[in-house]
């Protein structure tokens, strides 16, 4: 059978059998630290499974950790859909908690219905124009985006302070506080159900926002022009242009929905986990383009994995509790997981060794330099 007829069930088995042997090397390599401490690895690895997905307050944490994953996943998605790698979500993360906290104050007096829409929308278009930026670098200096988008983590705090100092000068926006009027805040699970959900946590309503962004943009993707050009663009930037498509409106396009998507992931944690501004808080690493990569470079796939990386990280927080495994070996078993689980993504990420290239960033590159 042809790899185009292999039908979606094939794929994820083929998948699955590839990503296996990784798991279980992840596996092996964790219990040997975990019996250098003098620990049962089965009864750890059952500790975190258990505390991770099958208690209430762990799962309520694995949302909570979990929801900025999911869209800083898409984030990353929509950019490799793009044809692009996203390396400045980190400086639009920090652009959405930022606006976020600044739109909130600004625009309070709002009906409730209008105040936190129009809050989200300022801080998406404050990410699309962080996401421009690594873009237009690349296009007229012909710099790859993964360096102009370290740069432009670096400049952002230095740019966010000086068109902040502009816009209240201009007495276009109001400096926001600490606290988040009520009005825009994502509800805590534990106050909506009056305790009988996510007590101890800050896990949010905003979870909802982050599954509907991923499971809109994987239909948008597929179901609509813009998002049929974008993957053209991807595929054979030359045969879009060659077939009518924009491919430079398409690259600027995907860049800038991703860097939209990263500042709403900024939001959530300031409108949702914290309900008011910790700049401190607010980082962000690459782990959604890790989590993205995993996911297969798909949203659903994506969104998946981050609330699976969620939930491991919510296990963490109570092993160490029950073993007397330091808390930092937890967290170094977990993220060798996390990496050893991407190996077979990235391989074909950067070889193009999968047959279907066409759908794989790197397969496009070595293909052009062989």
């Amino acid at each position: 059978m042809s790899v185009a007829a292999a039908t979606p069930f094939q794929k994820l088995t083929t998948y699955l059998r590839q990503l296996l042997p990784w798991v279980v090397l992840s596996i092996v390599l964790g219990s040997i630290a975990v019996l250098s401490v003098g620990e049962n690895p089965f009864r750890v690895y059952a500790l975190l499974v258990r505390e991770g997905f099958l208690t209430q307050r762990g799962i309520m944490i694995a949302i909570q950790r979990g929801t900025p994953l999911v869209l800083t996943a898409a984030a990353a998605t929509m950019a490799f859909k793009g044809g692009a790698i996203n390396m400045g979500m980190a400086g639009q993360f920090m652009v959405g908690g930022s606006v976020a906290s600044m739109a909130a104050a600004s625009l309070s007096g709002l009906p409730g219905v209008l105040h936190l829409p129009l809050v989200l929308l300022c801080c998406a278009l404050g990410g699309a124009a962080a996401g421009f930026l690594p873009a237009f670098f690349k296009r007229v200096s012909g710099i790859n985006e993964v360096i102009t988008g370290m740069i432009a983590n670096l400049m952002m705090p230095h740019l966010l302070n000086i068109v902040t100092d502009v816009l209240r000068t201009l007495g276009l926006v109001r400096r926001g506080g600490r606290a988040i009027p009520v009005t825009v805040q994502f509800a805590h699970f534990a106050d909506l159900t009056r305790g009988a959900l996510g007590v101890g946590t800050k896990a949010n309503t905003s979870i909802f926002l982050a599954v509907g962004v991923a499971l809109f943009l994987a239909w948008w993707i597929r179901r609509s022009s813009l998002g049929f050009e974008i993957r053209m663009t991807k595929a054979s930037f030359t045969f879009a242009e060659f077939a009518g498509i924009r491919a430079s409106r398409a690259f600027y396009l995907g860049m800038m929905l991703s860097g939209a998507i990263a500042a709403l992931a900024g939001a959530t944690e300031v409108l949702g986990v914290w309900h008011g501004y910790r700049g401190g808080t607010l980082v962000v690493g690459e782990k959604g383009l890790v989590i993205s990569l995993i996911g297969g470079q798909t949203f659903v796939g994506s969104a998946i994995v981050a609330l699976l990386y969620g939930g491991l990280e919510s296990g963490t927080l109570n092993v160490s509790w029950f073993t007397s495994i330091p808390r930092p070996l937890i967290d170094i078993i977990v993220l060798l997981m996390f990496v050893l689980s991407a190996v077979p993504a990235m391989r074909s990420f950067f070889t193009g060794s999968d047959p279907t290239e066409s759908e794989h960033l790197g397969g496009r590159f070595v293909s052009r330099w062989r």
